[in-house]
């Protein structure tokens, strides 16, 4: 997946078609790099704002726009893209809350008077979804779970507050328990992320919270394990609980932390589960899962570290990804 800022403007040609979400069809300045299953944040022109962010649902077609009017003497040459807008911001972001983020002030794009695309970085669009989460502006487009797939691969966004879709996309779930819910088997769909996943690893910051940790439960399961996936709220901070029983029962509490790149797990974080195992003697060990890395102050905190790797276990993004892959291609 890559993505892009979208600049639109009044005059843009929009296509309403229900009911398979906001479908909007752009027609913009080719861009031969610009696919099926791309990202991209809807940019106003006139008003300098970000509205929104929506997925390609087709393969952008090329056209020649033939001469309207007295001003145009040739053909022009356009792209037509097709957009599925699932999310919308409100308020929206405009230039000067940009200004005022660090992050976003360098992004702003100026300059542009045509209806076309520009790339951004991946950490760029990870720090565009992070501010609209932070600031509780995400108004999420009635299609709960979208799934554009271009061949082998498809894109997951999912609604916050609906859980039951997406465990029965991701797991198979047994009985509650008073700690959560057992997972009983992985569904096929668990599979295809964890593959792109393995391909794109900026995906993963594509996948919000709650699914990163459905994921996580779902290899904890492939590995074996009897697997408790933990309530949203009031889990202690405990997201999953994995246990192997036998001679010498092995009980592991995993905190999954789905951090961008440039947030690192502080050590006071850690410190936080090591707090739990203390008070859990049910426990054998605990885990830090993160898609980001950790602050390096850590490693140089001789009570935490002393505690890895027999009672604690630190998971970074590079880790991360390899374990899924290994636990996915497991006959």
């Amino acid at each position: 997946m890559r993505y892009w800022i979208l600049f639109t403007a009044a005059h843009v040609s929009d296509l309403y078609i229900p009911p398979e979400g906001d479908i909007r069809k752009y027609e913009i300045a080719p861009n031969r790099e610009l696919k099926k299953g791309d990202m991209v944040y809807l940019w106003w022109h006139p008003h300098k704002e970000f509205y929104g962010r929506g997925i390609v649902v087709e393969t952008p077609m090329d056209f020649v726009e033939p001469e309207h009017d007295i001003f145009r003497k040739k053909e022009r040459h356009r792209q037509r893209l097709t957009v599925n807008r699932i999310q919308g911001f409100d308020p929206r972001i405009t230039e000067r809350m940009m200004q005022q983020d660090r992050h976003l002030g360098r992004m702003i794009p100026t300059g542009y008077d045509d209806l076309f695309v520009i790339e951004l970085r991946a950490s760029q669009a990870y720090q565009i979804d992070d501010y609209v989460k932070q600031h509780g502006l995400d108004i999420v487009i009635p299609e709960t779970i979208i799934i554009s797939p271009p061949k082998s691969r498809f894109s997951v966004l999912v609604q916050d507050d609906a859980p039951d879709i997406t465990l029965q996309a991701l797991l198979t779930l047994g009985d509650k328990t008073k700690e959560g819910q057992l997972v009983q088997a992985v569904g096929i769909a668990w599979f295809e992320i964890v593959r792109i996943i393995t391909r794109d690893p900026d995906a993963i910051y594509s996948i919000d919270p709650r699914t990163l940790e459905e994921i996580i439960a779902g290899a904890w399961e492939r590995d074996g394990y009897e697997v408790i996936l933990t309530p949203r709220s009031g889990d202690g901070g405990i997201d999953v609980i994995a246990t192997l029983d036998g001679v010498n029962s092995i009980r592991i509490y995993d905190q999954i932390k789905r951090y961008k790149v440039t947030r690192p797990v502080t050590a006071d974080e850690v410190r936080a589960l090591v707090g739990t195992l203390n008070i859990k003697p049910n426990v054998s060990k605990g885990i830090v899962t993160t898609t980001s890395t950790f602050a390096p102050e850590l490693y140089k905190d001789e009570d935490i570290m002393r505690l890895v790797p027999y009672r604690l276990d630190l998971r970074p993004g590079n880790a991360l990804i390899p374990w899924l892959e290994e636990l996915a291609n497991r006959k």
